[in-house]
Formats: C-alpha cells, sequence, structure tokens
C-alpha cells in the first residue's frame, strides 16, 4: 500500500480532477492534511467550452489545464496519473486499474457523470456524447468533413442534408451553444463552396429545441 508519507497527517486522497474535484482539493491548502488527487488524465478539462473544440472554434490546449500546475503552489497535495476502479473500505485503500493502491483516510469521490442514451446503446454511434475532448475532436471532424462534402456537392436536397445539425439537450453550456454555434464561428471559405452553410443551416436564433421522450413508459427527460 502506498502512503504519503510518515508525517503522522490524516491522508485524504481524492479520485477525480473536475470542478468538485479540484475545489475540494484547494479548500484543504494550508490544512494539515496529506491531499493525493487521482485522476485517469493529466489534466484538467473546462467542459462548459467543450462546445467550441467541438465546432473548431477552440483547440483543445485552450480548454485544458495540467492538474500539476493547477495544484503547483498547493505544497501539501500530490497528484497521481491512474484509473481508480475499487474502493477497499476494509483496508483503507482506492485500488488503481494497473493493481496499484493508495491509502486514505478519508476518500472523496468525485468522478463527475456520463451521458445516457437512455437504454438506447445503439444511438451512440449516430449521436456522439459532448463529455470529453475526444467528443469534441469526433463531433469536429464530422461537422468539417459535412460542410466540405456539401461544397463539392450539386444537388440543393443533398447539401442541405449534409449541413443539418441536431443537438439534443437544450442546456446553457453545450445545449443551445452548440446549436448556434456552427453558424457563428464558420470559415468563410466553407460558407462560400457550400452556399446554403451559413444561410440555410438550421441553428441559430430559430433553432428548435425538441424534447426528449422515453419510448416506455412516456416520461419526459430533463437535464
Amino acid at each position: 500500500v502506498e502512503h504519503t508519507g510518515t508525517t503522522g497527517r490524516l491522508r485524504v486522497v481524492i479520485v477525480g480532477a473536475g470542478f468538485a474535484g479540484l475545489e475540494c482539493a484547494k479548500g484543504l491548502k494550508g490544512v494539515d492534511v496529506d491531499v493525493t488527487v487521482v485522476d485517469r488524465r493529466n489534466h484538467h478539462l473546462f467542459q462548459p467550452l467543450l462546445y467550441q473544440v467541438a465546432t473548431a472554434s477552440l483547440s483543445p490546449a485552450d480548454i485544458a489545464w495540467p492538474i500539476r500546475h493547477v495544484l503547483a503552489r498547493q505544497r501539501n497535495a500530490r497528484v497521481l496519473l491512474g484509473e481508480v476502479v475499487r474502493v477497499d473500505a476494509e483496508r483503507g485503500v482506492v485500488v488503481m486499474g494497473d493493481g496499484g493502491e493508495v491509502g486514505y483516510d478519508v476518500v472523496c469521490l468525485c468522478c463527475g457523470v456520463s451521458h445516457s442514451y437512455f437504454g438506447h446503446g445503439e444511438w451512440e454511434a449516430s449521436a456522439p456524447g459532448l463529455k470529453t475532448v475526444e467528443d469534441a475532436l469526433e463531433i469536429r471532424r464530422r461537422f468539417l468533413v459535412a460542410v466540405e462534402r456539401a461544397g463539392r456537392g450539386t444537388e440543393a436536397g443533398r447539401r442541405r442534408a449534409l449541413v443539418r445539425f441536431v443537438g439534443v439537450g437544450g442546456g446553457r453550456c453545450r445545449g443551445s451553444r452548440r446549436t448556434r454555434r456552427p453558424r457563428e464561428s464558420h470559415h468563410p471559405e466553407h460558407a462560400a463552396r457550400a452556399g446554403v452553410f451559413a444561410g440555410k443551416l438550421e441553428a441559430g436564433n430559430g433553432a428548435q429545441t425538441l424534447g426528449a421522450q422515453r419510448a416506455q413508459p412516456p416520461a419526459r427527460v430533463h437535464d
């Protein structure tokens, strides 16, 4: 079992370096405890701006910061890269995917959430979520490829279909903004080639937000 040292201080392990995890760690700055932050990525991601990466307005580096840099001035904190797969409460350790263990006196689980397809996992291939940099880059790839294909097309109906984007969920940060952003952030050369992109894209001030419903039983899905 890996310990933070022989200081005899309380060992606090924080799993996840999202907003909750980092705020928890920073809140313990100056407190007489040893803080260990464990995350499966070495960077903190500002998720509210993922939609701008997805629409080619920002680079991933613009919304991601190394966790060690964020906590660099906090002497009682350290950062470990790894995926926690289990918490062994009896032994007081968190177990990593590679078999490593980190001992704790207090553990804070700040693992975040994932998008849901409401029991329809087959939808994921056609409707990627937007929780990670990888998700945003995949959406951006599909977005730009569709625009380029529309620019090569000659049939108006086909071109309109290629640049019709649908966002499911009208949340403030990633839903409604993601449907507005393609119209605001398109490259001029793409608009010139596609012709219909800026004027015909069904997004923007007139975009419609569609409520999702479960098939059985009927139930409205809220953000």
